[in-house]
């Protein structure tokens, strides 16, 4: 499992470099207002992705090990279809994407989609090596493909769009996904449509409640992207954007663990082995998230201008205010993967409408009154309300996790056995593996 977990993390990590050059590379090229408007994009694709997985997303690494593999993807795609074409119409029927990127968004969230289908099977068989060389892949043809682009713009002397960043975004994503569907349907077992209708509607289920939790998360932590357009304007949308994504970060080794953790107790059905394996990990991602956390507030506002540009300065005190969340997000994700290794869905769900409340009555009533101050405290509040909202959530499910497991509050102390497994799993797990290498 710790060789998992370090190859995961490691991926991640390579992962985070690839997209901190992306930043680097939208921010100097579109500013705050063209960054701005990426967010909005890219969080319309999120919820589009989230709407997909209504049927299968993340249920799929639960149902994978249990039932028909052919069934599960062929429902998979036929909804991911139907529900970006209908999540498009609806989104541009609210005015929830820039205008003139309808299509642009149609097209990256339809190859997500598939992308993101194809390796979550890989998931759910436990195949993490795999599944982390096509995530690399496909963050590994956005940076080449996009460089590309830009450097023609450059000797041509043209200035590139944001719509190019979209169509580079797009196609890292196609060519992964059409290779990876050829791997996942050599593997898919028997091929027939016997009981695919309770298939279908056991899908519906788990997919329902993991997604409308995921829906509820994220707008616990982007819905403030809409009080900020709406407020105080597309450029300090950007700046917000940017102090959010380092923020976000310090979640590479958390999700890493999380990954690992779900397949793990998606196969194992020993209570007293998923409470102490999810204990265990709370308590070495809190101390991570607090050491990362802290390392990324020692960053001088004038690198952040220096390295992004100008107008991005600002952004330290978005991360500023957003650091407490981080840490009870992250320590979060262990509890609720807890219950999503279970199909216990719906606990994960009302934790994240109990934040989501908080944001949406926090930031209707405080952000417009901050705007009328100043674009910078108005996302200097939003950050404020997510990580209020953040803490929120994490009681709620800190407190069912308690209930359901009947931990003592001794056992969230850290203890020489928690050193022990640290200094010897992960430790120990990243030498061996880094020496296994050299040999």
């Amino acid at each position: 499992m710790i060789d998992k977990i370090i190859g995961t993390f490691l991926s991640r990590l390579l992962a985070m470099v690839i997209m901190l050059v992306v930043v680097i590379l939208n921010t100097n090229t579109f500013g705050a207002t063209g960054t701005g408007t990426i967010g909005l994009i890219i969080l319309g694709l999120t919820i589009l992705q989230i709407l997909g997985n209504f049927i299968g997303g993340a249920a799929i690494v639960y149902l994978i090990p249990r039932r028909n593999n052919f069934q599960i993807i062929f429902l998979s795609y036929l909804w991911a279809l139907f529900s970006n074409i209908a999540g498009v119409i609806i989104l541009t029927f609210f005015h929830l994407i820039p205008e003139g990127y309808e299509w642009q968004l149609l097209l990256l969230s339809l190859a997500s989609s598939f992308f993101f289908i194809n390796i979550t099977v890989m998931q759910g068989k436990e195949d993490i090596r795999r599944f982390n060389f096509y995530q690399i892949s496909q963050l590994a043809l956005l940076i080449i493909i996009y460089a590309g682009i830009l450097i023609v713009f450059k000797y041509t002397g043209s200035t590139p769009k944001v719509s190019h960043y979209i169509y580079s975004f797009t196609l890292s994503y196609f060519l992964p996904a059409a290779i990876s569907f050829i791997y996942i349907m050599r593997n898919t077992g028997e091929v027939h449509f016997r009981n695919i209708r309770a298939l279908l509607a056991e899908m519906s289920k788990f997919g329902a409640w993991v997604q409308l939790a995921n829906l509820a998360q994220l707008m616990n932590y982007r819905l403030s992207y809409y009080f900020i357009e709406w407020y105080a304007g597309r450029q300090p949308l950007g700046i917000y954007e940017l102090g959010t994504k380092l923020s976000e970060v310090v979640w590479i080794f958390p999700k890493s663990i999380c990954l690992v953790q779900y397949a793990r107790l998606a196969n194992n059905r020993d209570p007293q082995y998923a409470k102490q394996l999810t204990l265990s990990l709370l308590k070495i991602v809190f101390i991570f998230a607090i050491l990362a956390v802290t390392c990324l507030l020692l960053i001088p506002e004038s690198w952040l201008a220096g390295i992004f540009g100008a107008e991005f300065g600002a952004s330290k005190s978005v991360i500023f205010r957003l650091a407490p969340g981080i840490v009870f997000l992250s320590c979060l994700s262990i509890l609720a993967h807890y219950f999503s290794g279970y199909g216990k869905y719906w606990i994960n769900t009302l934790a994240s409408l109990c934040g989501l409340l908080v944001t949406l009555v926090l930031g209707l009533l405080l952000i417009p009154q901050a705007a009328a101050i100043g674009t910078l405290r108005a996302i200097e509040v939003a950050a404020s309300i997510n990580s209020i909202s953040y803490f929120v959530s994490f009681l709620f499910t800190l407190l069912f996790f308690i209930f359901a497991t009947k931990s003592r509050f001794s056992e969230f102390i850290l203890n020489k056995h928690d050193i022990l497994l640290f200094k010897k799993e992960v430790i120990g797990g990243l030498l061996s593996r880094l020496k296994h290498k050299k040999a």
